[in-house]
């Protein structure tokens, strides 16, 4: 859920920046797309994590594949949605929703909590 969280720091980001240089209904729209990354990401954590340690290699996979299905229709259903919505910059959107595949490079690398 680490990579959720950075997700939600570089959302906020690009809606700032965007809201500062294109407006409000920009940086809404930013966090339209920002949030949809990180709500496909929840998912695809949800699907692969379900099963409890020890589980077979073969139902792991299942989850994997399943998680991947559901992120990737959860995407497009969302992004469908929130490119519809009234005044919707569809350009902010997608550069936050694309924005938050930087939390998969970047939350690996931040140092892990030691409680």
């Amino acid at each position: 859920m680490r990579i959720v969280l950075v997700q939600g720091i570089i959302t906020a980001l690009v809606a700032a920046a965007c809201g500062l240089g294109l407006g409000q209904e920009a940086a809404i729209s930013a966090l339209r797309g920002g949030g949809i990354g990180m709500a496909a990401t929840a998912l695809m954590v949800l699907a692969v994590f379900r099963y409890p340690e020890g589980a077979s290699a073969t139902r792991i996979a299942w989850g994997f594949y399943l998680g991947q299905f559901l992120k990737v229709a959860l995407s497009i259903a969302l992004l469908i949605v929130a490119f519809g919505a009234p005044r919707a910059v569809p350009a902010a959107v997608l550069v936050a929703y694309v924005a938050t595949f930087a939390g998969y490079w970047g939350a690996p690398r931040l140092p892990l909590s030691r409680r």
